[in-house]
């Protein structure tokens, strides 16, 4: 009997090694390396753009708060200052008095008190003598305590955060994140190649 030679018989031991694949073909040989580079450049390219990006939002946040407390106080103090001119109608006695601190006009037997000169004589007396001036003064009223000085802006922490906010290791910290994307894509694309 005379066999073709596109037919051939085959032995045992040729069909076990016609059905293991190549080495090449395995489909878990690299799938979990591909899968876990890939994610790796991932979470540091995101970081890399994240973290930057959460501190500008951050810091806006923060000035933000100071621009409101600003408000606030300039809220207050046109509100006492709408009351004073609202008391320069009203008050005769308010009316005079600055019309003689303006004109520095003084009424007979009255002079005006020179705090420069008393402090310098008297060093322990100074803070009573100006808060004295203050309560004879008619402006005193229209005195607003300014708001508390907000905390000094603080940046995120942490040490990843550290290195994503420092322009040039931000840089080479994108390029490795990039570098392993890259390496992910390589990884993955030689396995469907095949």
């Amino acid at each position: 009997m005379v066999i073709p030679q596109s037919q051939s018989i085959a032995s045992p031991g040729s069909a076990i090694e016609e059905d293991s694949p190549s080495d090449d073909a395995r489909p878990d040989d690299r799938g979990g390396w591909t899968i876990t580079v890939l994610c790796i450049g991932l979470a540091v390219v995101a970081a890399c753009l994240i973290f930057p990006q959460a501190d500008a939002n951050r810091r806006l946040n923060y000035q933000l708060d100071a621009l409101r407390l600003d408000l606030a106080q300039l809220q207050k103090q046109s509100a006492v200052n709408r009351e004073f001119l609202g008391r320069i109608d009203v008050d005769a006695q308010l009316v005079e008095r600055l019309a003689q601190r303006q004109m520095k006009m003084y009424p007979q037997g009255e002079a005006a008190l020179n705090l420069s000169e008393m402090t310098s004589q008297d060093g322990g007396g100074a803070n009573t003598l100006a808060a004295a001036a203050q309560r004879v003064s008619p402006f005193s009223i229209l005195r607003v305590p300014p708001p508390p000085k907000p905390l000094a802006y603080q940046p995120l922490g942490g040490p990843l955060a550290a290195v994503c906010l420092a322009p040039r290791s931000e840089l080479y910290l994108l390029g490795a994140g990039m570098f392993l994307v890259a390496v992910g894509l390589m990884l993955g694309g030689s396995k469907a190649a095949n």
